[in-house]
């Protein structure tokens, strides 16, 4: 029970940063879509998290299992080995980009977490084949 109420404080922290943060004019346009993008799927995962622990504390199951643990660890280990091809497509393509390093490496940021996402609700779909 203490892990649910811990991720609905921290998406509201999140929520109520971002309500007061983004109004202001500190960011351009390639910073506030990159800012977005994390934290729209920052909160939606923790949404998720939050739901899932919700019901498994309804149903009196535990909120982590092995099937939980193992699909966590194989989607972040593949996850981890495509993003590295991830960033040579990158840094292939930097030079004929026009966008700063920043942005570059904010986007290589933002696409390791779809791969990590994809990845890992392939796994929760699919299952996982064991040997």
């Amino acid at each position: 029970m203490k892990k649910l109420i811990v991720t609905f404080i921290l998406i509201l922290v999140l929520i109520t940063g971002l309500w007061i943060f983004l109004p202001t004019n500190f960011f351009d346009k390639n910073e506030f879509l990159q800012s977005s993008f994390v934290l729209i799927l920052i909160v939606v995962l923790g949404l998720w998290v939050l739901f899932k622990r919700f019901i498994n504390y309804k149903n009196e199951e535990p909120a982590e299992d092995e099937l939980s643990r193992l699909v966590l660890q194989k989607s972040s280990s593949l996850s981890y080995y495509v993003s590295l091809y991830l960033w040579l497509v990158i840094s292939y393509f930097s030079d004929k980009l026009n966008l700063e390093t920043e942005q570059l490496i904010g986007y290589g940021i933002i696409g390791m977490a779809f791969l990590f996402v994809g990845f890992w609700a392939y796994y929760t779909i699919k299952g996982i084949k064991l040997n």
